[in-house]
């Protein structure tokens, strides 16, 4: 049975290593008859939580009308959530960060998300440098009863394209067409 798919990619920098990344899982995805539904927040204007409150008196719904109206239609169409995001000052971006935040929502009324995964790019070859990201994932998804079905890692790529011809890229696409 199919799934719906959300990615969120966090990277501002349009076709870079982190948007590639994403597009090899969604070649397998699509492959395996999934639905795809692809935010760039990077280029989207989210603002961070309040803590209004509003979303308690209203169900599911946030008082700030802005891209993550959007992202809230789909993530309560979601089967499965895909964070990506390159590694700034060992974490995910602000974008992917702030985008988290608004999910805030879900305290009040919950997704239907069932499992989840996380795809990461970043320039350093000291591996460890991807650790807290990774961590902070793994805090989330234990926090709200996702199932982790993978995470991928690619170290080593500054540049656009640097992640090209590497196994990542492989093993995200194999990610994506095993999710049926």
């Amino acid at each position: 049975m199919s799934k719906n798919i959300v990615i969120v990619n966090g990277s501002p920098r349009k076709n870079g290593n982190t948007e590639i990344l994403v597009d090899a899982f969604i070649e397998g995805a699509k492959e395996s008859g999934n639905a795809i539904t692809k935010f760039n927040v990077g280029a989207m204007k989210i603002n961070g939580c309040t803590d209004c409150q509003y979303c308690f008196s209203h169900p599911g719904e946030c008082v700030q009308k802005d891209g993550m109206t959007e992202i809230y239609s789909a993530l309560y169409n979601a089967d499965m959530l895909v964070l990506a995001s390159p590694v700034y000052c060992f974490g995910m971006s602000a974008q992917l960060k702030t985008m988290l935040d608004r999910m805030y929502v879900a305290a009040s009324k919950a997704f239907p998300i069932t499992t989840s995964a996380l795809l990461v790019t970043y320039g350093d070859t000291d591996t460890t440098v991807v650790e807290p990201t990774v961590s902070h994932y793994k805090a989330i998804i234990k926090y709200i009863g996702w199932e982790d079905r993978g995470i991928i890692t690619q170290p080593g790529v500054i540049n656009k394209g640097d992640i090209k011809g590497h196994l990542s890229l492989v093993k995200a696409r194999e990610l994506g067409s095993s999710i049926q």
